[in-house]
């Protein structure tokens, strides 16, 4: 990352995720342990956008991340179900901001 907190690399990180059944009945989700070091150390406003749309979401904690305040409206638009995977591609990472383009596989 540079000065400002954007990724400076050729391509973003991204992260392949399986969703567990207690995601998609539950009000938050813990990103997956190998894109949260590029993320910021702090609680920050997060957007989901997949398929066109975008979803307002929260990224708190430090140790243990969490998307909370829009990830059950985010399962819910998205149809996800047993069996979905989520393909996470972080596209920015500040101190006030945190970008992730999602795409549903499954």
């Amino acid at each position: 990352m540079n000065a400002n907190g954007w990724i400076e690399e050729e391509y973003y990180p991204w992260v392949r995720m399986n969703v567990p059944i207690s995601y998609m009945k539950s009000d938050h989700m813990h990103p997956p342990k190998s894109i949260c070091q590029y993320l910021p150390p702090s609680t920050v406003k997060t957007l989901l956008r997949c398929q066109g749309k975008e979803w307002n979401v929260t990224l708190t904690g430090v140790v243990q991340r969490r998307l909370v305040k829009g990830w059950k409206q985010f399962v819910v638009d998205n149809n996800l179900k047993k069996g979905s995977v989520l393909l996470f591609e972080l596209v920015e990472a500040t101190s006030s901001a945190v970008i992730f383009v999602v795409e549903v596989l499954g």
